[in-house]
């Protein structure tokens, strides 16, 4: 499961110190440069609850435990028990946007969490979270493959793989990382 480096890069770089910051307005244009998704699946039988610390451990089908932190999204945590099999799955991607016109560089932040829960007694739903990270091309390195972004709080210089993602930015372009999160899962009686 790989993520493309620019795209994580980005994101961390950006994503630190801008909670609560938002451009004024979104650009014009966007036009997709860069992005990858990871998915993670778990499964197992619950060995043990913690409910002031929300994590549980799972004994997972290969006999080892993992420990699972439990979202403050779940709110049916009391409907947890020792016994129980977990079925999670949990989405990340990272798109990498060129942004152009008037607002391009806008540096900030933007998240959203919204929660589906399932019907029924027992914990299930959804998860999704969503958060776009703003910055700025300060540098393009063409010979080097290598671009420098900065965001509201740091500047990180990237290598890049695909050389011709290059030829589309120059100082002073705007980039938006959008990240986005979904868990499912569910907690079934044994």
């Amino acid at each position: 499961m790989q993520k493309q480096p620019l795209s994580l890069a980005l994101a961390a770089c950006l994503a630190v110190g801008a909670a609560g910051l938002a451009p004024s307005a979104l650009a014009d244009t966007t036009t997709p440069i860069a992005g990858g998704a990871t998915v993670t699946e778990i499964t197992g039988t619950i060995v043990a609850v913690n409910k002031e610390t929300r994590q549980m451990t799972i004994k997972v089908p290969d006999g080892h435990f993992e420990v699972v932190d439990i979202p403050k999204e779940v709110k049916r945590i009391d409907g947890i028990k020792i016994g129980d099999k977990l079925s999670a799955t949990t989405t990340e991607a990272v798109l990498v946007d060129l942004e152009t016109g008037r607002d391009a560089g806008s540096m900030g932040a933007i998240g959203d969490t919204q929660v589906q829960p399932d019907p029924g007694s027992k914990p299930a739903g959804t998860i999704t979270e969503k958060l776009k990270l703003y910055g700025k091309v300060e540098t393009v390195d063409r010979a080097n493959s290598r671009v420098t972004l900065r965001g509201p709080e740091k500047t990180v210089t990237l290598t890049v793989k695909d050389k011709a993602l290059l030829d589309k930015l120059k100082p002073g372009d705007g980039v938006i990382a959008t990240y986005v999160r979904i868990i499912t899962g569910k907690i079934t009686f044994q």
